[in-house]
């Protein structure tokens, strides 16, 4: 069976990368499609050197890296651009217009869907201008279109299952993200004493909560990640909470490793980085909602918020001081989402098509 993968773009290493590698081990002789990919990344040009990357003529555009926003209208084009008339099977990996491929009868088409596109169906919560409401509506009208592309549905978790079945009323199985259990066998857990968030700095993640928490119980806090709000965090934040940017892996995995907790103040729609804290036996405090109750087991592997308040956060948190939680648990939970598990899973469902 001739395959190919699909994914968004190739712009940033985060958790839909490590999944699309994963897939790529899976299927190993499968070339990938995308609208962009920047090469000069320098995470990106390693992890995808030996892979076959095809490019939309998004790619041919001079500044596309600074035109993401204005050329969004052309997105969906740019996928429904691709000829898969030699392939039998097209898997594509998405939170946005990867699935508004267009196939032939005779070549099947699996959407691995994380969420439907949170700026169109408001999943982020964040108020669109009314002037960009009826090019959205638009956009939405050619959303639901493409995903009567699709044959085969399946869903990063629970949460983006429901999603899928609101939005584009159709039903799909289940395959969880995974973790990559290898990276942490050399990391050695330790008490830092500081707490820890690994986020996009956009508003709709809620950094805020964590950081005016830290303020409020003088407790240090380490924020990892960058993103609009950066500014407005940092004039928020007292003296003990630093911003790292974006950081390395290595750096990543240490940081992780030294944390009291890791805080996931917004709902996501599922997240590895909460399982990543798991693996190195550290516990999550997260926000009740989402991909989160999918993770962690409170009381165990963590404690949840159920307002997004900086009260009900500190409330969790000092849970956390004064019942504990289990480290064994932890790491347990954390090996049940494996890459082994998810490769078989992709693998079985092909087979079985």
């Amino acid at each position: 069976m001739k395959v190919a993968l699909v994914h968004d773009d190739l712009v940033q290493w985060g958790g839909a990368e490590r999944v699309l590698l994963g897939l790529c081990e899976a299927f190993p002789q499968a070339p990938i499609y995308t609208s962009v990919y920047d090469k000069n990344h320098k995470v990106l040009k390693g992890k995808f050197a030996s892979k076959k990357v095809i490019t939309s003529f998004l790619q041919k555009i001079p500044g596309w890296k600074a035109l993401y926003k204005p050329l969004l209208p052309l997105y969906p084009l740019a996928f429904e651009s691709f000829d898969f008339s030699e392939f039998d099977l097209v898997i594509s990996q998405t939170t946005r217009f990867a699935k508004s491929i267009i196939t032939k009868p005779g070549t099947k088409h699996i959407c691995y869907c994380h969420t439907p596109p949170r700026f169109l169906w408001n999943f982020s919560g964040e108020r669109v201008p009314a002037l960009l409401s009826p090019y959205l509506n638009f956009l939405r009208r050619f959303d639901c279109v493409a995903s009567k592309r699709v044959d085969i549905w399946v869903a990063g978790s629970s949460n983006a299952q429901k999603r899928i079945k609101d939005v584009y009323k159709v039903n799909s199985s289940v395959i969880y993200p995974f973790v990559d259990l290898e990276r942490f066998t050399k990391t050695e857990s330790f008490n830092g004493g500081y707490l820890l968030v690994v986020s996009r700095l956009n508003a709709y993640k809620r950094v805020d909560l964590a950081v005016v928490a830290a303020n409020r119980l003088k407790m240090p806090l380490k924020v990892v990640g960058v993103g609009p709000q950066s500014g407005v965090l940092q004039r928020l934040a007292g003296p003990s909470v630093e911003f790292l940017g974006n950081i390395g892996d290595a750096l990543l995995l240490q940081l992780l490793a030294g944390c009291k907790a890791l805080i996931v103040a917004g709902e996501e729609d599922f997240g590895l980085t909460p399982l990543e804290a798991q693996v190195l036996g550290k516990p999550v405090v997260a926000f009740k909602k989402g991909g989160a109750l999918e993770s962690i087991i409170p009381g165990e592997t963590g404690f949840f918020f159920g307002d997004q308040t900086t009260e009900s956060l500190v409330e969790a948190l000092d849970n956390l001081d004064k019942k504990g939680f289990d480290r064994i648990k932890c790491k347990s939970r954390a090996e049940k989402f494996s890459k082994e598990s998810f490769i078989l899973e992709f693998k079985d469902l092909v087979e079985n098509l």
